[in-house]
């Protein structure tokens, strides 16, 4: 493993046993969680803002889209889970009745919140998801920038 990885990996696990000790919506817990969000916000602004570069100067060179001609985004997917999670979030939070009848995602974690280390292992769960769709996305730029530039070479 390389060093930033350990540091990084280190940092995660702290952090996540810091906002552990939080209590769910309260100022301290809304920071913490808050902070890690503008963290991978800022990791996918600027893997993005590196990534696209090399596919749009591929792409010019190469004549096609982003997808490969295919149309579309590859964000799309995302975009849609995004909006099903929210619908779905609204639509238990609005309608009435318990949360045992309609339970929202963050009322389904809090069996697990009442542990320390299981609260831990979650934040750090989600974290490290959030980060393994930063560096697949930002491969998968990369990729397509290398296929991009290879459709822009002529032939033999």
């Amino acid at each position: 493993m390389r060093p930033g990885s350990v540091v990084l990996l280190g940092g995660a696990i702290g952090y996540s046993l810091i906002a552990a000790t939080t209590r769910p919506f309260t100022l301290p817990a809304d920071v913490l969680s808050g902070l890690a969000i503008l963290g991978m916000a800022a990791a996918v602004a600027l893997r993005w803002a590196l990534g696209t570069r090399k596919v749009r100067a591929a792409t010019r060179i190469a004549g096609g889209g982003p997808t490969g001609g295919r149309g579309g985004h590859p964000y799309l997917p995302w975009f849609g889970l995004f909006v099903v999670l929210v619908v779905w979030e609204l639509f238990n939070y609005l309608v009435h009745g318990t949360r045992a009848d309609h339970p929202t995602f963050s009322s389904i974690t809090e069996a697990m919140d009442r542990f320390y280390l299981l609260k831990a292992l979650l934040f750090l769960a989600w974290m490290a998801g959030a980060w393994v769709i930063v560096r697949r996305g930002s491969r998968s730029s990369a990729r397509a920038a290398a296929r991009f530039s290879a459709k822009a070479k002529p032939e033999p």
